[in-house]
């Protein structure tokens, strides 16, 4: 996983969970340098940012679930500021984002590294009045409570209220989860 992702993780932890000794205690935790440094570009074992996750789960005494989707909600609209260069015009809302980012950001981002192994997401706006779109998800990470939380966090992000339901999913044996988002227009 690219360094980027830590460095929100990083981010979120602190803001949100009580500052750099909680960050550093985490590490710890995790098996790693209380105060390892993580590079944006580089790309880390998968299993680092699970261990921290798993670590955070249980100081919380939340599942790693409920973890994974409040990150993914305070990373969405982070994703959104980082990546803007790649995105410029298609950031109006969720619903513009999610289907461009799916199909051209991984492609631009990871075109010079070939040994990368993105997620695949997709979605597709179901209707004109843009009130339903499902998004598709698969990776060999299985985080899709990471995404459900970045749908989220998308909506607060865009002032939107959004309905996210997951109906299928890779943990109960699907090939790829799937999530019916519907915005609700007021």
């Amino acid at each position: 996983m690219y360094g980027v992702m830590f460095g929100f993780l990083k981010e979120y932890v602190v803001k949100n969970h009580g500052g750099d000794e909680t960050w550093r205690s985490l590490l710890k935790e995790a098996g790693q340098s209380p105060y390892k440094i993580y590079f944006a570009t580089k790309d880390y074992p998968d299993e680092e940012i699970v261990a921290i996750a798993t670590a955070a789960s249980k100081a919380l005494t939340l599942p790693i679930s409920a973890v994974l989707e409040d990150f993914g909600s305070y990373v969405g609209p982070r994703l959104v500021e980082f990546y803007h260069p790649y995105i410029d015009g298609h950031d109006q809302d969720t619903f513009s984002v999610v289907p461009y980012a799916g199909g051209h950001i991984h492609d631009l981002i990871h075109k010079h590294n070939p040994d990368r192994k993105p997620p695949q997401l997709s979605a597709e706006v179901l209707d004109e009045e843009r009130t339903a779109m499902e998004v598709h998800y698969k990776s060999h990470r299985m985080m899709c409570s990471v995404v459900r939380g970045v749908l989220r966090g998308l909506g607060e992000h865009f002032g939107e209220s959004l309905h996210i339901n997951e109906t299928q999913c890779m943990h109960s044996g699907a090939e790829k989860c799937k999530f019916m988002v519907t915005k609700t227009i007021e």
